[in-house]
């Protein structure tokens, strides 16, 4: 068994650009397509960080994550309140990641009304939120080709991790104001999908009830297929794969795959081409900007609409008829309600 698990391609040191640079003049409307928003950093446990992304009220202007990927927001902005509160998301990254490994769908999942929350977990190595000198910590664990040796105990700082931020995020003064706590999802890649279906039962000692429904990003799932433990998670879950993604959606699939062991309602995306680190911030090498990344990207825009309105149905409540369409632009799709 082949499995691959996931890095990041950008380094992520986040720098604003020059305070010359104007910032964009703030138009606020409720109920448009998108909000502006804004980035900060907050201290999270063991001198690690998590990355915010969340509307705001504040002006927006021209950004620089590193030197490879800019953007337009807020750094550090006010959160905005004017509009009531928004359901909370959290994006759990894959193995030796970081937070900030996947910006084209975390900025833009915030963008459409809601606070992302992104930490780095303790594995975080080949990239890392700005935390000066820290380095990611190597833990023994079951390798990912027995996956017959994992339980829940494998990785289960990261079960810890999820749940304490989930807590830590309802009680902070900036954000809680902000936050509807029964709207809560989880968004994960590779070992983060791994995190993620952990946390809505498929690891019954790990299960977190405040999270409502799951976006599975190439997940490391067969653990839990080997162990039969898929059918304990009862909240919706989007499953995404891509035609090259050769170690981990050929594990989904088929009679005997994850999305088949799951409960409805589940839906499955596969993206044509790419591979494992389609979901990460190396689909948008060279592109300069988050926003060129999702023009010139079909991939990156692919993941981002399917899996926004997957949260804006299950969160929102909003109808999405993407959601229940041919899979226009897909390698294939199927759902089940």
């Amino acid at each position: 068994m082949a499995v691959l698990c996931a890095v990041v391609i950008v380094a992520t040191s986040t720098t604003a650009l020059s305070a010359a640079s104007p910032p964009r003049a703030l138009s606020l409307a409720c109920d448009g397509p998108t909000l502006p928003i804004a980035y900060r950093l907050i201290p999270f446990k063991d001198s690690r960080e998590a990355a915010v992304w969340y509307p705001t009220s504040s002006p927006q202007r021209a950004f620089a994550y590193s030197k490879d990927i800019a953007t337009t927001l807020a750094q550090d902005g006010v959160p905005l309140t004017a509009c009531g509160r928004f359901p909370l998301v959290v994006f759990a990254h894959g193995l030796l990641g970081c937070g900030a490994q996947s910006i084209f769908f975390t900025e833009e999942l915030a963008r459409h009304g809601y606070i992302v929350v992104a930490p780095d977990y303790r594995d975080a190595t080949l990239c890392r939120l700005e935390s000066p000198g820290r380095r990611g910590a190597f833990v023994r664990e079951p390798s990912v080709f027995r996956p017959q040796d994992w339980n829940s105990s494998t990785y289960a700082d990261r079960f810890v991790d999820t749940k304490d931020l989930i807590t830590m995020m309802l009680r902070d003064p900036l954000f809680a104001p902000q936050i509807d706590a029964n709207r809560i999802g989880i968004a994960g890649h590779s070992l983060g999908g791994y995190t993620a279906l952990g946390v809505v039962g498929a690891w019954p000692k790990w299960r977190d009830p405040r999270i409502k429904a799951a976006l599975l990003l190439s997940p490391y799932s067969v653990p839990f297929s080997a162990d039969n433990t898929l059918h304990g998670v009862t909240v919706p879950l989007m499953y995404q794969g891509a035609q090259g993604d050769i170690g981990i959606t050929p594990f989904i699939e088929g009679k005997n795959g994850a999305f088949q062991l799951s409960n409805s309602p589940k839906y499955f995306a596969v993206l044509l081409g790419g591979n494992h680190f389609t979901w990460t911030n190396a689909v948008c090498a060279n592109a300069g900007t988050t926003q060129h990344c999702l023009d010139s990207s079909a991939s990156a825009r692919l993941i981002d609409d399917y899996g926004i309105a997957f949260f804006d149905f299950y969160l929102k409540g909003r109808s999405q008829p993407l959601l229940w369409g041919s899979g226009r632009g897909l390698a294939g799709y199927i759902f089940k309600q």
